[in-house]
């Protein structure tokens, strides 16, 4: 297999380019995911371009091999970058690929997400990474402030539990990460003020464990 045939977290097709797919859950989940992020995605940017002169920027947190970074250059925004911690090794595909699409306005940079500091976008993807992080709360509100206009948000949550006051760290089961219940970070999300434009739940059926298998995602716009 020669390295432009590695497989990937993504299969690229969405972007015209076919990859092989890391076998398992990946591409279930992505089935699943891709259609309702890809929808947030395409509806921000058009709002944002419509509301402003410029194309916007755009921001994929936990971004593993960029796909929704690439997905956001390819259809309209100025410049988007990816961040990760690359723990586990996606960049290489995402620069490879980056490559194969000529898309130039695409960059990536390797930083746990709590460490990016400063930076601002019109648009923030935090999608994938929440139920990962030692404290969400905090990671979910600097996804906030990145957002200049729309935040954009996907998390695994468990169909264990649904108290309304959930939520479980470490994960459980498990020695690292958090859960909320879909009713918990329902709450979570609306507390960061702003309108929720689009709001959708679908099942990770691949996932094995109930605890793992519920997938919330938000479009939030900020208002004045």
């Amino acid at each position: 297999m020669s390295d432009t045939d590695s497989p990937t977290y993504h299969d690229f097709s969405w972007l015209g380019l076919p990859t092989p797919q890391i076998p398992g859950i990946f591409k279930p989940n992505q089935d699943a995911k891709a259609p309702v992020l890809c929808a947030y995605v395409l509806l921000a940017l058009a709002r944002s371009k419509a509301a402003a002169a410029s194309a916007p920027s755009f921001a994929e947190l936990f971004c593993a091999d960029g796909f929704y970074a690439m997905f956001a250059a390819r259809f309209g925004a100025a410049r988007a970058c990816g961040f990760d911690n690359d723990r586990d090794g996606h960049f290489a595909s995402a620069l490879r690929i980056r490559e194969r699409l000529g898309l130039d306005n695409v960059e990536f940079v390797q930083c746990a997400v709590e460490q990016i500091g400063d930076a601002r976008f019109d648009i923030v993807a935090n999608v994938g990474g929440l139920y990962h992080v030692d404290d969400p709360h905090a990671v979910l509100q600097q996804s906030w402030e990145m957002a200049g206009r729309f935040l954009i948000v996907q998390n695994v949550v468990s169909m264990a539990n649904d108290e309304a006051d959930y939520f479980e760290r470490p994960a459980p089961g498990l020695d690292w990460g958090n859960r909320f219940s879909r009713t918990s970070f329902d709450r979570l999300v609306r507390s960061l003020g702003g309108t929720v434009v689009l709001h959708d739940f679908n099942t990770l059926d691949a996932n094995p464990r109930m605890e793992d298998r519920g997938s919330l995602y938000y479009l939030i716009e900020k208002t004045a």
